[in-house]
């Protein structure tokens, strides 16, 4: 009876912590909580801080040179990201894509960078920029979908 009673409590635990996995997944806190940067900038406010990233051109094709920009701003007025960098990560590992921001246009910090286009056709990447503002460490994410390169046209 008693190792009836153990297997039926630890089965009611793991469903309930497999529910609690599922719904934390699912949730606010999940994909639609992260800005999709595909077709229009996002902005993520971090401690007092608005963070935006903008990629042009819109939207991101697999490997063709895109420009990402990042502005930093406290109440409404640009602040510098100090060690400013922006990496680009997927669900499954896909090497190195880290860029170091450099200062731009009116506040602006931008990278060029190019991206593979996964081969499981999984066109999902995650955009983390990361750096300091007076000396507190912000990280903000984002998410976009990579199209495929377009082929080009043939000679006339």
């Amino acid at each position: 009876m008693r190792i009836r009673e153990t297997l039926l409590g630890v089965i009611v635990l793991g469903l309930v912590l497999g529910g609690v996995f599922w719904a934390r997944g699912r949730g606010h806190s999940g994909e639609d909580a992260i800005p999709d940067i595909t077709r229009a900038d996002g902005a993520v406010d971090v401690d007092g801080v608005r963070v935006t990233l903008s990629v042009m051109p819109r939207p991101p094709a697999a490997l063709a040179k895109e420009r990402v920009r990042v502005r930093v701003e406290s109440n409404g007025v640009p602040v510098t990201l100090d060690g400013g960098w922006i990496s680009f990560e997927m669900a499954m590992p896909m090497g190195d894509h880290r860029y170091v921001l450099v200062p731009g246009a009116d506040g602006w910090q931008e990278a060029e960078v190019v991206l593979p286009i996964c081969t499981s056709g999984n066109p999902r990447w995650y955009a983390i920029v990361e750096g300091t503002v007076a000396g507190r460490p912000i990280t903000a994410r984002y998410r976009l979908d990579l199209t495929r390169a377009a082929a080009s046209a043939p000679a006339p």
